[in-house]
């Protein structure tokens, strides 16, 4: 019986009744035809009657479609074949048992009419043993194999990736280790701080405050002592990276230690930098976290690895005369520093003239010890404040540079370099710092004192006044910190009030009014 018995094939019909079925078979099985098929109230009324091949050419059933194509493979499949390979879904037939008709076909969703190929049987009185579909089809269990293989593979290429990048990393901890391990970290820091209210030392703990000290001891990599020629505070914000420098005028009127007043460059060159990192503390109501301190020949060699810096001479450096020695000023400078540190050993004094002295005004590519000059030539510049604004930008300068440069270079600067620098930081605190370095970015940098006048003032010689200590701190916690209406505390107040009375000067006296750098 073929198997399409139980099914109406028209659209909405269900089965068929057992009772009004009409025996297909006579003859040992031989299939028998009726007459036609009848249309009849818009449905087709199907005589059971007919052979498996005029069923086959009524509907037009391509084996090869798109039906079958998406339930056989492709290769190797005739239109036999391909049907009886199918069969294996309707399970097995016993031992030397024909497959039984009258069980229930399968259909496609897409296509309610697909012959099941059961219906073979129906033909020849036999059927194929479910192996043959079987032989055909991958086994569930052959695909759970190649899932958990797959599975195997994925997880140990993830576990070669995971032990390449660990290796990775240990070498690069490794190899800074070894760098930073030339720094002299052994310098003790005993930090003490003013009063500061809750609020503040909460703020200040989201930043990283570290000194920065560039040291005129006329040697080299000896920065115990001598005076600070360069003082900078860097404030690091821990979240964004973003970092603002302040350079602090070295010859600045603020208290240096205990009841004593000078230029606040006397602190490093008498207590060193403990006491010119507390000096700090004590009159700006800050936390200094650090300090890095390099001298003349550190600087220079870092120029020199970076291969150089452009920088622009103006004709004022180049008309300018020391009022000292009446000799150009800047060129006095680079001869100086060339000199210390026997940039030309080849020559009788280690400097050249071609060195110092420029002809026109201009951009140009300067060497380390011709920077150094640049860095330390007060005259022609606005004085101090002058100076340090030079100093700022060549920091900047070397900062992005040094951020730009290749492993080769950065490798160099610090064999040539780390051992010459001191430091109060941990060598963990340095690898940290060093292995986030791409992500630091200068987003502005400023001149402290912001109000300030300039003079001499008796025994005191040529100062920078802050005109108020007090209200030039507000505004630094404000530039530094983001922290708006900051009030100081009793200490600042009081060293404020002293050097407006020591000075002669108050709030009006400002004669200079520094804002941040034009280039941040």
């Amino acid at each position: 019986m073929s198997n399409f018995e139980d099914y109406d094939l028209t659209r909405g019909a269900g089965t068929r009744s057992r009772a009004n079925r009409t025996p297909n078979r006579v003859n040992n099985g031989a299939p028998r035809r009726r007459p036609d098929s009848q249309y009849s109230q818009g449905q087709m009324n199907y005589d059971y009657d007919m052979s498996l091949d005029d069923e086959m050419d009524m509907y037009n059933y391509d084996l090869q479609g798109e039906a079958m194509d998406q339930r056989m493979p492709r290769q190797g499949v005739s239109r036999q074949g391909a049907a009886r390979s199918a069969g294996a879904r309707t399970g097995a037939p016993r031992q030397g048992q024909p497959r039984r008709s009258s069980q229930p076909v399968r259909h496609s969703a897409s296509h309610p009419g697909t012959r099941s190929s059961s219906s073979r049987s129906g033909r020849g009185g036999s059927s194929r043993p479910s192996s043959a579909g079987a032989s055909r089809r991958p086994s569930s269990s052959k695909k759970g194999n190649t899932s958990r293989k797959n599975k195997k593979k994925k997880t140990r290429r993830t576990v070669i990736v995971v032990e390449v990048v660990i290796l990775l990393v240990l070498a690069l901890v490794f190899f800074l280790w070894n760098k930073i391990s030339k720094i002299d970290t052994g310098i003790t820091y005993e930090k003490e701080t003013n009063d500061l209210d809750e609020a503040t030392v909460e703020l200040l703990s989201n930043y990283t405050t570290i000194a920065l000290f560039g040291v005129d001891n006329r040697s080299t990599g000896n920065t115990d002592s001598g005076n600070s020629d360069t003082i900078m505070i860097a404030a690091i914000n821990n979240d964004t990276k973003e970092v603002k420098l302040v350079s602090v005028q070295r010859d600045t009127y603020l208290k240096v230690e205990d009841d004593k007043y000078r230029k606040c460059n006397y602190a490093y060159g008498h207590s060193g930098p403990d006491g010119a990192c507390n000096m700090l503390n004590a009159n700006l109501d800050i936390s200094v976290d650090g300090f890095v301190a390099v001298d003349f020949w550190t600087l220079a060699t870092i120029v020199d690895d970076l291969g150089g810096l452009e920088l622009e001479i103006t004709q004022k450096m180049i008309n300018t005369d020391n009022p000292d020695t009446h000799q150009n000023a800047l060129a006095g400078y680079i001869a100086e520093v060339e000199n210390v540190l026997n940039y030309h050993p080849d020559e009788e004094d280690g400097w050249k003239k071609s060195d110092c002295y420029f002809d026109s005004p201009g951009t140009y590519k300067l060497n380390g010890a011709q920077v150094v000059g640049y860095c330390r030539n007060r005259y022609a510049v606005d004085n101090d404040y002058g100076r340090a604004a030079n100093q700022r930008m060549v920091v900047n300068m070397i900062v992005e540079k040094a951020k730009k440069a290749d492993l080769v270079t950065l490798n160099k600067i610090t064999d040539h370099v780390f051992e010459k620098m001191s430091t109060n930081l941990s060598k963990t605190q340095l690898i940290s710092m060093a292995t986030a370095v791409k992500d630091y970015e200068i987003v502005g940098s400023s001149g402290f004192p912001f109000d300030l006048t300039t003079g001499t003032f008796g025994s005191k010689g040529s100062l920078v006044v802050p005109c108020t200590l007090s209200t030039n701190v507000v505004k630094l916690h404000e530039y530094l910190y983001d922290q708006q209406d900051y009030t100081v505390t009793e200490s600042v107040q009081a060293i404020s009030d002293k050097v407006s009375s020591d000075t002669g000067t108050s709030e009006g006296s400002a004669t200079v009014n520094q804002t941040p750098d034009s280039s941040q």
